[in-house]
């Protein structure tokens, strides 16, 4: 876009932006602009013919060229919601995913909420399933895993805007690797990467500029839950429950791994569009 041709008012941006991103981005052209300018999406459309300079012009110009080029609109925002709170993004972490709240959810609805209960979360990246586990269950004390020191430091701070940091314990470890062999809890989480070699090279555009750390899984997609399955044993106590997010077409390995662990009353949970999202055992 020439300088001299850039639209001046929010409507006349908008459209620009429209044109230029496809006409089912226009959602994430108001977000974009409703952050360059500081507003809420609704006070940004109430003001249609307020007119922007150069400054913020040239802000919300570099934004829809980021989104253009496959940057997640996430990382771009700096923000998503998962749970109805706050989480900042870094290009460091996976993007929270609603698919993840029904794991969340069910571990809420398993626990006796009068209980002060141990929860282990490994692979916690932006720390949205511990952050969000310590805000609805306020007597739950929870430790999260991640072999990434810059993920952790991103969950250190969701834990601390959402004002539970308190409750979690941040470890890196690889897994169980640097564990006290002594902890043990009443639950285990975790949504591990779990894209095969080849799904990786299919990626859409926007999901490979995800950190690949959190996303391949193996050649099978697979190599996180077989180690996660052996080695929870170690660490959680008899009639605790382990919850995994899987991908879609991984229920029945994941399943016989638990069960040859030693886990029973092994469940296979659907997401919203019913489809294999959850595996769940109780040792």
């Amino acid at each position: 876009m020439e300088r001299n041709s850039k639209p001046q008012t929010v409507k006349e941006i908008l459209q620009w932006a429209v044109i230029f991103l496809g006409r089912d981005k226009r959602l994430e052209a108001e977000l974009l602009l409703a952050q360059v300018l500081n507003f809420s999406r609704a006070k940004l459309l109430a003001y249609p013919e307020k007119v922007l300079n150069q400054d913020e012009l040239h802000k919300f110009v570099e934004r829809v060229n980021l989104r253009k080029d496959g940057e997640p609109l996430q990382y771009i925002l700096g923000t998503e919601d998962f749970m109805g709170l706050d989480f900042k993004v870094t290009e460091n972490v996976l993007i929270p995913r609603s698919d993840t709240e029904i794991m969340v959810e069910k571990v809420i609805e398993n626990v006796d909420k009068t209980k002060s209960i141990r929860i282990l979360d490994l692979c916690t990246g932006s720390g949205a399933i511990a952050v969000s586990l310590a805000k609805y269950l306020p007597l739950s004390k929870i430790t999260a895993v991640d072999i990434s020191a810059e993920a952790l430091d991103v969950a250190r701070f969701n834990a601390r805007a959402n004002e539970v940091d308190g409750q979690i314990n941040f470890c890196q470890s690889d897994l169980f690797k640097d564990l006290d062999p002594e902890m043990k809890f009443e639950i285990i989480v975790s949504n591990p990467p779990y894209i095969t070699s080849r799904e990786m090279t299919e990626l859409p555009k926007d999901v490979q500029k995800e950190p690949h750390l959190a996303l391949w899984g193996g050649l099978d997609g697979l190599d996180f839950y077989r180690r996660i399955a052996k080695n929870s044993p170690e660490f959680i106590i008899p009639g605790g429950e382990l919850f995994l997010e899987i991908g879609y077409k991984q229920a029945l390995e994941v399943s016989s791994f638990l069960q040859t662990s030693g886990f029973k009353s092994i469940e296979v949970i659907k997401d919203w569009n019913q489809l294999d999202r959850v595996v769940y055992g109780k040792y």
